[in-house]
């Protein structure tokens, strides 16, 4: 490897030269994600003491084998996948190449960094409310979260199965959409996508740099069929409630046990939530599931017959390395506010980075469940349309 961004946590070299869509390609998996023969460790050295080393690969690095495509390594994550940061306590924080004094974005912050740096073709992820989307737009490449159940989770670790799904990053859509092709199964949406929905209440207090860096990308959008969509602000301040108690019990049911056991030590952050985790009631995840199923009628009616979301993947660029808990805090709420709508509704949603004179932007598109191969195809058109 040509630079040390402490993005790899092992190397491996599984995967021969073949023929395939994928033959030649490089790419690294999340630390969550099994290899046969290496501890999976979950971001977390007690985690990797207490596990057994896999026994097999998860389904989802042989699809990627089998298509002839070269694993090269493992890499780091923030622990537990529970953050946004891309910061770990235990083994540090992966430098961001787009951005060196700013946090790498989370969970999945190794896999984004390895391929900002040129180190892998591609990467990947997981997502569960954001862990691919964010270092996706803080690194400045390519990142797409599937619909949830597109692709086998067979074989990482779980956060919150009901929302847990596999996402990816590439420099370029060229081979974000050769692995789609690999990994997604055929789209079960059978509607098109001619018009542009922005989601109002998304871009709302957005930072000037993004504001600026987007309107190209705006106007174009603009200049063909395109109307604002909006669900209120009481929908947001509900819908999170909801989310995040949901996203915490499931995160407990996980971990809770060997939490008991061991007593391991976690960052601020994590153990934080955690710690809130442990107190979600069952009643409280039904009140959750029950406001998803409703709330679903207004997040599909957006759509229409042939729409699709419009929104900044994060409302700002990366925070600085300097910057307080309470700031990251804060920024992480503001996240959490737009990711919940691909993850609380099991949609796929793919970030696009912007031309940015300093830290990286990215709009992201977001389709309706079941159109995962569709929405990589929209934002290639997107793309080509651009102007270079």
């Amino acid at each position: 490897m040509k630079v040390d961004v402490g993005a790899l946590s092992v190397v491996v070299n599984e995967g021969a030269e073949g023929s395939g869509p994928l033959s030649g390609a490089t790419f690294v998996v999340k630390e969550n994600i099994d290899v046969k023969g290496q501890v999976s460790t979950n971001g977390h050295p007690l985690w990797a003491s207490t596990h057994a080393r896999a026994q097999a690969n998860a389904p989802v690095v042989d699809m990627l084998l089998a298509a002839g495509a070269r694993l090269v390594g493992k890499t780091h994550m923030d622990e537990m996948a529970y953050s946004l940061l891309g910061a770990n306590p235990h083994y540090g924080t992966p430098i961001n190449p787009a951005a060196q004094d700013r946090h790498p974005g989370g969970s999945s912050s190794g896999s984004a960094v390895a391929v900002a740096a040129g180190l892998v073709n591609f990467a990947i992820g997981t997502d569960t409310a954001g862990s691919c989307r964010a270092p996706a737009a803080f690194c400045g490449i390519y990142g797409f979260r599937s619909s949830h159940g597109a692709i086998p989770m067979a074989g990482v670790v779980p956060l919150a199965p009901s929302l847990d799904v596999i996402g990816w990053f590439a420099r370029d859509l060229g081979r974000m959409a050769n692995v789609g092709e690999v990994l997604l199964p055929l789209d079960g949406d059978d509607g098109s996508f001619e018009e542009a929905v922005f989601l109002s209440e998304a871009f709302r207090g957005v930072e000037t740099e993004f504001a600026a860096a987007a309107a190209p990308a705006v106007d174009m959008l603009k200049s063909g069929r395109w109307r604002e969509g909006r669900l209120g602000e009481d929908f947001f301040r509900d819908a999170l409630a909801h989310f995040r108690n949901l996203q915490a019990y499931e995160a407990w049911a996980s971990y809770g046990a060997w939490i008991s056991a061991e007593h391991p030590t976690f960052g601020k952050g994590v153990e934080e939530r955690l710690a809130v985790a442990s107190k979600v009631t069952q009643d409280q995840k039904k009140a959750a599931l029950a406001f998803g199923e409703e709330a679903r009628k207004h997040v599909d009616a957006l759509f229409g017959d042939k729409g699709f979301l419009v929104m900044p993947t994060t409302p700002f660029r990366s925070p600085l390395l300097t910057e307080s808990e309470t700031q990251l805090d804060a920024k992480r709420y503001q996240m959490m506010r737009l990711f919940l709508i691909a993850s609380y509704f099991g949609l796929p949603q793919i970030s696009l980075p912007l031309p940015a004179t300093e830290a990286p932007v990215a709009l992201s598109f977001v389709g309706r469940r079941g159109s995962d191969r569709k929405l990589i195809a929209l934002a290639q058109r997107f793309l080509n349309r651009m102007p270079s």
